[in-house]
């Protein structure tokens, strides 16, 4: 068979098709090497925000908050850092967790142990989230800010009432202890919404006066009404049921007649 030359035209288009994938290879090493960078990059900035995040800051913050909310809430801004407010939470609900197996270090499993380390942090993020559409609501009623990263943060820094108020409910020695715990803390934390609501959300004082008053009359109507002794014996379930099934018996109990 006759092998055809190659023509001089043929040579200039594989030269030019060999470079463009010489081209082609690099720009693909270079993509690699690209997103290789990129994500050590990441991992370099996450690494560089747990290294920041000071857990005695918290404690620190949860007394400021409790002594000065004004002046703490005030200072809180959106700068988009949701790490340390995130933190923040999940550490309140460890502490909660390691609250609760020291109370019931007696009858603890390992099942139990492992649960509440788990559930506990869960809890306080629900619960921080749930109290964050709350407070933007009652922003929204009182013609403040609708942002949600302020109500975020104000509401992680009051979630240091989640461990404190397990132990006050557990050194409670009689139910009526256990009820003036409960009605005090709830009324505090709606006080704490109050301010955040007022101060970072920047609501009308007013509008929020009138709105808070609502809510802590319900919170006591809650505490006062007999479906509320539920939702208090809740709350420390050895206290409050043993009350309770007291009170089931006195009504139960028929007095005896003397026919004579």
């Amino acid at each position: 068979m006759a092998v055809k030359k190659l023509s001089k035209k043929n040579v200039k288009n594989a030269s030019k098709i060999v470079k463009e994938v010489e081209k082609k290879v690099k720009s693909g090493v270079k993509a690699v090497k690209n997103s290789k960078s990129s994500v050590e990059n990441y991992f370099k900035s996450a690494e560089k925000q747990v290294k920041k995040i000071n857990l005695s800051k918290f404690i620190t913050d949860a007394f400021y908050t409790l002594l000065h909310p004004v002046k703490y809430f005030t200072s809180i801004t959106a700068d988009g850092n949701y790490e340390n407010a995130i933190v923040k939470v999940l550490m309140y609900g460890l502490l909660t967790a390691g609250i609760k197996i020291l109370f019931n270090i007696a009858n603890i499993t390992l099942l139990g142990t492992i649960s509440a380390l788990i559930l506990m942090p869960i809890y306080a993020m629900l619960i921080t989230f749930a109290l964050s559409g709350v407070m933007l609501f009652f922003s929204y009623l009182a013609k403040g800010e609708m942002n949600f990263e302020t109500s975020l943060k104000a509401v992680a820094s009051c979630i240091f009432m989640y461990p404190l108020s397990y132990v006050a409910y557990h050194i409670a020695f009689s139910y009526w202890i256990l009820f003036l715990f409960s009605l005090l803390i709830d009324l505090y934390i709606v006080f704490l919404i109050y301010i955040a609501t007022t101060y970072c959300l920047k609501g009308e004082k007013g509008i929020s006066n009138v709105i808070f008053s609502i809510f802590a009359l319900f919170i006591m109507t809650i505490h006062f009404s007999n479906s509320g002794a539920m939702y208090i014996s809740n709350k420390n379930p050895k206290i409050g049921f043993k009350h309770h099934f007291s009170k089931m018996q006195e009504r139960q109990s028929v007095p005896v007649v003397n026919i004579k």
